[in-house]
């Protein structure tokens, strides 16, 4: 009998099967959702690391709420049960409907209130006041745009297509300019008269990350992007320090990374290191700090929030967790110090790897105060909504969202 062989076989097999228990523990294995989380009002320490070195964060989840879907009003029904509050008051909320059909590229407005969107029915941009009075932007018609990217101004926007075309047009001048195709991951500047991103060259080494005049004229390269183009993110921040944060910085391993800021003018500023995969950031109104999240072992591979100074030296000052599992583009700022986030009622171990599949997971409203820590349930809607395209008007009445599953607007009142 040839018991090295057999040695061999039985390793080999017995590897196989921890490969696999690994594999299924890591993305399979089903983990019960904390259901009441006792966490509301519950605050974060200042300073320092948080908890993703020490061990899991403690989700933020909430029990199930009615899956019924009402009829898209603003106005709640005269017999609505009297449990759920029309007003957001940390429990049950009506959710009212602001635009009743799938539109898409929904925009906050440089008024605080209206909210600009695109109707991919008849190709047409439109803006929807508080009131739900629509007014059409233009007469013009752009069929099949599949991604806009808005000035914070909402005067001019970039329009790309799916046949690689990409458009400016300026609203208030009724004009519009032909970019070139090569040109992607559009930012504007704060005021809405430049713009960054990437043109992509056939031959990487003329590909670079760029700034220019919104109609394409004026372009200066900034950096060479090379083979890490997939790595760079255009994200022009609001104090007009940095364009750009990039994932190229020096190699930590997976649970660590090195992410790089940007500047217009070949500053070097600071790396950050963040605590973890799948970056995704959000900047505050001023551009100083940098709400972001990630994932690693220690949250189970479930997103987690961060905050972190991101200014000139201060930038990787003040790092720490927030301890809510979400993912950064779920957020928005109102005002500088307050954050409001979805978070999703439920979320499995390793969401982190594939958030397209909680796109349809109903969310609740969280608010945190970067001050203090503290972090408040706001809302859970009397209905199922995932929401995206989060803002809050600037005077703090209201929150409105996209109905990830609908495409429809929908609002939250908070005041």
């Amino acid at each position: 009998m040839d018991w090295k062989k057999i040695l061999v076989v039985v390793a080999f097999v017995g590897v196989t099967l921890g490969i696999g228990y690994l594999m299924y523990y890591v993305f399979f294995r089903p983990t019960a959702p904390i259901v009441n989380a006792p966490i509301t009002n519950e605050a974060v320490t200042p300073g320092g690391l948080g908890r993703a070195l020490e061990g899991p964060p403690t989700p933020v989840e909430v029990s199930a709420t009615p899956t019924q879907i009402l009829a898209p009003s603003l106005t709640p029904p005269p017999q609505l049960p009297k449990e759920i509050s029309t007003v957001a008051k940390g429990g049950i909320t009506w959710v009212g409907t602001l635009v009743d059909k799938s539109v898409a590229n929904v925009q906050m407005s440089s008024n605080g209130k209206d909210v600009s969107y695109y109707d991919n029915s008849d190709g047409k941009f439109y803006r929807v006041d508080e009131n739900g009075n629509i007014l059409k932007l233009s007469d013009k018609t752009f069929q099949n745009v599949e991604k806009v990217n808005w000035a914070p101004t909402t005067d001019k926007a970039i329009l790309e297509f799916p046949d690689g075309a990409n458009v400016l047009y300026d609203f208030s001048s009724d004009k519009q300019y032909t970019l070139p195709k090569h040109w992607e991951g559009f930012s504007f500047s704060p005021d809405g008269t430049q713009i960054a991103g990437k043109s992509i060259g056939i031959d990487p080494n003329n590909r670079w990350l760029f700034t220019s005049n919104p109609d394409g004229t004026g372009v200066k390269a900034v950096e060479p992007l090379g083979d890490n183009a997939d790595k760079v993110d255009v994200n022009w921040s609001p104090n007009n320090q940095i364009i750009a944060t990039s994932r190229t910085g020096q190699a930590m391993g997976f649970e660590r990374q090195q992410i790089l800021f940007v500047g217009k003018n070949h500053e070097n500023f600071p790396g950050l290191t963040v605590e973890g995969q799948g970056f995704q950031s959000e900047w505050s109104e001023t551009g100083d700090r940098l709400l972001y999240s990630v994932y690693n072992s220690a949250s189970e591979y479930k997103p987690t929030l961060w905050i972190v100074g991101a200014q000139g030296d201060s930038i990787g000052t003040g790092r720490r967790s927030l301890s809510v599992n979400t993912w950064a583009d779920k957020c928005t700022f109102s005002g500088n110090d307050t954050v409001y986030c979805a978070v999703p009622q439920s979320m499995e171990t390793g969401a982190g790897f594939q958030p397209d599949l909680f796109s349809s997971v109903p969310d609740s409203f969280y608010r945190i105060d970067l001050t203090t820590g503290l972090r408040s349930l706001v809302a859970v809607p009397y209905g199922s909504f995932s929401a995206r395209n989060i803002s809050v008007s600037s005077d703090g009445r209201y929150l409105t969202f996209t109905n990830s599953q609908t495409g429809r607007i929908e609002r939250v009142q908070l005041q």
